[in-house]
């Protein structure tokens, strides 16, 4: 309800704003709801959001478990007022009870897991097409990235359907993100998946999981030497979706050597490069390679290639070593003391079509595909 308060002082009545007329417009909303009731219906409702600093554990992560069991049956928020560390595994799993963990972004949330294994964070509740759960604004890091730790799984028995993380930053765990069983329609948007010895594994052998997988707006960055594997769609038919993405330091692998089933990947408007190449220890490595399932397909569009050592570099960017790469609208440069031998080199039977690529650099010493 909208209550207006107007006081007029001067001679008669203002007639425009130049009269010495002082007018003063107050307005607020009066709401009334009893506590714990629903507004205009006088009906018992039980709250669905929880404050984590509220329930009593030994740390943060025993917190969090408290409130996701306080919640309703239905499922519900947990808020962050802030972070700090745990050793204390964080579980949602409880069947058909989906939650919503939000803290704030900027890494003014950060979750630093002190375990010495296992998995810090697990999302595995249902498939009940509830849309919207999942992860905001909230930073988790590992113990390091040669830890024997994840840092999420999404999925497993009861499964992950519609989660959706968003504004986050995943890092130092020995896999950082890993999909379980029972797990579509996800969506990863605004986001750093970084420091992981694996940074993402979307693995085989999944009960009902792979479909519309989508990263917008993620970077996948920093993995260690030899940076290969770090963001690895393996075999078993998932259909993955890479949109206006960033992979720096950090290998597309698509597919399983000697799978029966390959993986669908479509890769749009993304950045791959390697900006860490005078780490100690950094090597040279295929931006993306495919591996032997004939049934892998990969469609890479509109997208950059961008290779940063001076002299040295890699002499492709791509190695295909089965199934089907199309490639449309592709740039790429490398300095000049560091020319290409190949853009991409097919092997075993592998095919590829491609339109539309263009060598900003003009550094390629053989053809854009070579065997």
């Amino acid at each position: 309800m909208m209550v207006n308060f107007v006081f007029l002082r001067g001679p008669g009545v203002a007639r425009n704003m130049n009269q010495r007329t002082i007018c003063v417009v107050l307005s607020f909303f009066v709401i009334g709801v009893a506590a714990g009731g629903e507004r205009g219906t006088g009906r018992s409702a039980e709250p669905a959001v929880r404050y984590a600093s509220e329930f009593p554990g030994i740390d943060i992560g025993a917190q969090i478990n408290a409130a996701y069991a306080n919640l309703p049956a239905k499922g519900g928020e947990i808020v962050l007022t802030e972070g700090g560390s745990f050793s204390t595994p964080v579980v949602f799993d409880t069947p058909n009870k989906p939650v919503l963990l939000v803290g704030l972004p900027a890494d003014i949330t950060t979750l630093t897991y002190e375990g010495s294994g296992g998995t810090a964070m697990t999302f595995d509740y249902g498939t009940q097409h509830r849309m919207g759960h999942g992860m905001r604004d909230v930073t988790l890091t590992g113990p390091g990235n040669s830890s024997n730790t994840v840092g999420v799984i999404f999925g497993g028995a009861n499964g992950a359907e519609g989660i959706d993380f968003r504004d986050f930053k995943i890092q130092s765990f020995g896999v950082n993100l890993q999909m379980g069983s029972h797990t579509w329609l996800a969506q990863f948007d605004h986001g750093m998946i970084r420091d992981g010895g694996v940074n993402v594994l979307l693995g085989p052998n999944l009960v009902q999981a792979g479909e519309q997988i989508l990263f917008q707006h993620v970077t996948f960055a920093d993995a260690p030497p030899p940076h290969t594997n770090s963001v690895w769609v393996q075999g078993g038919g998932p259909e993955v979706v890479f949109s206006d993405c960033s992979f720096d330091q950090a290998q597309l692998r698509v597919g399983s050597s000697g799978a029966a089933t390959g993986a669908q990947v479509v890769v749009h408007g993304t950045h791959f490069e390697n900006p860490n190449w005078q780490w100690n220890g950094a090597v040279n490595y295929d931006y993306i390679t495919m591996d032997n399932t004939p049934g892998n397909y990969v469609r890479l569009t509109d997208s950059y290639f961008l290779q940063d050592a001076q002299s040295g570099g890699p002499s492709r960017f791509i190695s295909v070593n089965g199934g089907m790469l199309f490639l449309c609208g592709i740039g790429m440069f490398t300095p000049a003391g560091s020319p290409l031998a190949n853009f991409a080199v097919l092997a075993g039977g592998a095919q590829a079509d491609w339109y539309g690529l263009e060598d900003l650099s003009g550094n390629i010493k053989g053809s854009w595909f070579g065997k």
